[in-house]
């Protein structure tokens, strides 16, 4: 007889239809879509405020370019990708020691750790 954690998961993954699935992806937009309809306008607000700042940036006084960067990243991600972004975001003038700078603040800030492998992870 199979423990009740394996017999969950079993469970779990039959039911995962692509049906299933399709339904869960309707009622996520359903909500979201009720949620705007009633707080766009604070939220947008919000977004547009120079004071805004998200739940890793407790600390945070005001926004600026690096923060919409650190945004886009992923979870896990490598110089090179935090340069594309940067140039993204700042124009073609961004220089390797300006993102290697941004990356010692976001260190120092506790935003990101180094990995082993030579990456960044992002801590929030």
């Amino acid at each position: 007889m199979k423990s009740q954690p394996g017999l969950w998961r079993d469970m779990l993954l039959k039911a995962q239809t692509p049906a299933m699935l399709d339904m869960y992806d309707v009622i996520a937009d359903q909500l979201l879509d009720s949620a705007l309809y009633y707080f766009r306008d604070r939220i947008e607000a919000a977004y547009r405020s120079r004071d805004y700042a998200s739940g890793c940036n407790i600390g945070r006084s005001r926004r600026s370019k690096n923060d919409s960067i650190y945004e886009r990243l992923d979870v896990q991600f490598t110089f090179e990708q935090a340069m594309q972004f940067s140039v993204a975001v700042k124009g073609a003038d961004v220089t390797r020691n300006s993102v290697q700078q941004m990356l010692k603040n976001w260190r120092n800030q506790r935003l990101i750790l180094q990995t082993d492998e030579g990456g960044y992870r992002k801590v929030c």
